[in-house]
Formats: C-alpha cells, sequence, structure tokens
C-alpha cells in the first residue's frame, strides 16, 4: 500500500496535467462593434423624449489593457443542465418506468455574472446603467443593442490558454443596486448580470509538457525492487 501511494503522490508531483490551477489566472473581454454606444445612446434617449440625461459616456474598452478588463474582479460562469422526467404508461405492472429528457435548461435561467470595482470613473454607472435603460425602451427586437462576444480566457501556470468560452449575442439583464455608508468599509463592488444566445469553448491545444517522466516503483517492477527498493524517478528530455 505505501508504493501505491509514492505511485500515486509521484504521478502529481512530476506530471504537469495534475499541477492545481490559479484561480485568479483568467481575462474577460468584451467584444463588440464601434456603433453600440450610440445606439445605446439612441435608445435610452427615448426614456425622457429629448432629454439626453441617460448616456453611455464610457466603454469596457477604455478600461481594457491587453485583451483584459481591468475593473472586473470576479465572474461567475453558468452551470450546464438539463432537466429529465419520468416517462412511460400508468399502468407498469410492477416494472419501473423509464427517464426521458424534458428540456435543457434555456440560457436566461443561467446567466454569466461579473463584479466590478466601483472607480472614480464607474463602468457601471457610465455604460451598464444606460445600457439596461437602453433594452428596456427597445427590447431585444433591436439587434443592435447586443453585445457580440463575452470571452473568459483562463491560463495555466505558464500563462498559456488553457481553457475559456466566448458567450455570443450578449446583454445585460440585471443592474445590481448599492448602498453607501459613513462607516468603514471594503472597496465597493457592483455585480452586472448577463444573459446571452449561445456560447461555446475556446480551442486549446491542451498542456505542452517539456519533458516526458517514467515512474519506476516497486509493485510494477519486481526486479528493479530488488536493487532498489524505493521508487525513482527517470526524466527523459
Amino acid at each position: 500500500m505505501a508504493y501505491e501511494q509514492y505511485d500515486f503522490l509521484d504521478g502529481y508531483s512530476y506530471s504537469e496535467r495534475f499541477f492545481l490551477s490559479h484561480p485568479f489566472l483568467w481575462k474577460v473581454q468584451f467584444e463588440y462593434d464601434s456603433d453600440l454606444i450610440a445606439n445605446i445612446n439612441v435608445a435610452a434617449k427615448k426614456t425622457y423624449g429629448s432629454d439626453e440625461s441617460w448616456r453611455a459616456i464610457t466603454e469596457p474598452r477604455l478600461f481594457e489593457r491587453n485583451g483584459n478588463t481591468l475593473v472586473a474582479r470576479e465572474i461567475v460562469v453558468p452551470n450546464e443542465n438539463s432537466q429529465f422526467d419520468v416517462a412511460g404508461q400508468q399502468n407498469l405492472g410492477g416494472f419501473l418506468p423509464g427517464y426521458a429528457l424534458n428540456k435543457r435548461v434555456d440560457f436566461l435561467s443561467k446567466n454569466v455574472a461579473i463584479n466590478f470595482f466601483d472607480t472614480q470613473d464607474d463602468i457601471e454607472h457610465t455604460f451598464f446603467r444606460p445600457w439596461m435603460i437602453a433594452l428596456g425602451n427597445d427590447g431585444l427586437l433591436n439587434r443592435r443593442l447586443l453585445c457580440r462576444n463575452l470571452t473568459l480566457r483562463q491560463y495555466n501556470n505558464r500563462m498559456e490558454l488553457r481553457k475559456g468560452y466566448v458567450f455570443e449575442e450578449v446583454f445585460p439583464t440585471n443592474v445590481e443596486g448599492y448602498n453607501l455608508t459613513y462607516n468603514d468599509e471594503e472597496f465597493k463592488e457592483k455585480s452586472v448580470t448577463f444573459a446571452f444566445r449561445n456560447y461555446k469553448p475556446l480551442p486549446v491545444t491542451g498542456i505542452g509538457l517539456p519533458f516526458s517522466v517514467l515512474i519506476f516503483t516497486p509493485s510494477r517492477y519486481p526486479a528493479i525492487h530488488a536493487c532498489c527498493p524505493e521508487p525513482f524517478i527517470t526524466v527523459l528530455e
């Protein structure tokens, strides 16, 4: 049993495939047409006629560096689930019923949520809230109010892409409220929830290992055990 434990631990120690991922190696990027801001302002203007109080005066690109929205502190990736029902006749004569797929849960029921830092130039106030107002006026019939893609990238310890998702035709469904206080508090965050039409994984090439590792353990190689009772590692360049 001890040698089996060696084998298990050696596998985790010398195979990069089992290295634990860092939860902070990610970035998120909004990809949208250049006229999205203008379309938001045209639709939001309908709220009070000629009043232009609700205007998008900033955009995610202004908060971005190297494809990363810097003010995004946390993102919630939606779950993937389906609903199944019992299928069969009422009188089964002692037989158990079967199961059948009812539906795949829609994307309005499973959203992407992002927490943004409340910075001096507040992206929630100057972009996402006017965007919600615009959607409240025109709805989804105005396809020009949709963001083309929301891309999430996650990286391994070498900063190589290990997985990610592209969410297509994205739009906000909720801009969270907030409270102000004179008490000491941590820096404020604001959450925005997004729905989407579809999503797909980013293509990845897998983990590029710099070398191959052979693990010899006595339980697998009795002949080696005669001259080397402890497990040892051989590295092949």
